[in-house]
């Protein structure tokens, strides 16, 4: 019997040792965000291009590119690698589309064209960041709508309880300009319009929460965003509206774009210049 557990404990003896890596290695954490970015590319364009499929959109580009500007030969020296993440809007621009204004006119996309607008998502009963993104765009109005042709659009995620009177409420707390800024809903409370709108041209995420998930004042799932889109129609970027830093890049963004009117105004005739 002792034979038989001496020639066994030999055997285990002999075997070779299996040693796990440590987690914190350069190489393993190279594979964890390769893996890692992998995963995200192929979830997001699944979604976005089943989003651009169900609305007959037809850029088939990828909406997402991966960049890794380490600048490095040796990847394994254990220095993090560094990603960046550039998003690809439609060069075709945004879908049609034709939305109620809190005032009850028709908006459709061309009434847009040939003015450079930014674009925001939220709810009228939202208890969560939907203050901060309105304020933000407040902000915007406050600055550029004295000498610039920069429009505002903020569209409901809740279409159900935003009608127009409601959305007429909210923007007057916010002292809301009724004529550039503008706050859109489907006038038959139906999602079915906005959300593939903002998944497959704006290629933001939204989303109605249920179950357990559902919580007063959070019951929809949408970005902080603010997007930029241009005279044509093609979203130019996005910016975090409640992240001070990003908002501050927005701004700059919009003063290095926008021509200022008094900039644009030919002088007067009759105008003599005086050194």
């Amino acid at each position: 019997m002792s034979d038989s557990s001496s020639s066994t404990n030999d055997r285990v003896a002999d075997a070779p040792a299996i040693v796990a890596k440590p987690f914190g290695s350069a190489l393993g954490k190279a594979l964890f965000v390769v893996n890692g970015l992998v995963c995200f590319v192929l979830v997001a364009a699944w979604i976005a291009f089943g989003s651009r499929g169900r609305n007959n959109l037809e850029d088939s580009k990828p909406f997402a590119s991966a960049t890794d500007t380490t600048d490095d030969e040796d990847p394994d020296d254990g220095r993090p690698k560094v990603i960046k993440i550039e998003m690809k809007w439609p060069e075709t621009g945004l879908a049609d589309f034709e939305f109620t204004e809190r005032s009850g006119e028709v908006v459709r996309k061309d009434d847009l064209a040939g003015h450079p607008w930014v674009v925001s998502f939220i709810f009228t009963h939202c208890a969560g960041p939907c203050f901060r993104v309105t304020s933000a765009m407040r902000r915007l109005q406050e600055e550029f709508f004295t000498d610039t042709d920069l429009r505002l659009v903020t569209i409901t995620v809740d279409p159900e309880r935003d009608n127009p009177a409601q959305l007429a409420k909210y923007a007057n707390d916010f002292r809301a300009s009724p004529e550039r800024w503008l706050f859109l809903t489907d006038p038959t409370g139906q999602k079915d319009k906005i959300y593939p709108l903002i998944n497959g041209s704006f290629l933001m995420p939204v989303q109605e929460a249920t179950g357990a998930m559902r919580i007063e004042g959070h019951e929809f799932i949408h970005t902080n965003n603010i997007l930029l889109v241009d005279e044509r129609g093609v979203v130019q970027g996005k910016w975090n509206s409640t992240d001070d830093a990003s908002f501050d890049q927005l701004r700059r963004e919009l003063r290095k774009r926008l021509k200022k009117t008094t900039d644009e105004s030919p002088q007067d005739e009759g105008s003599t210049k005086t050194e």
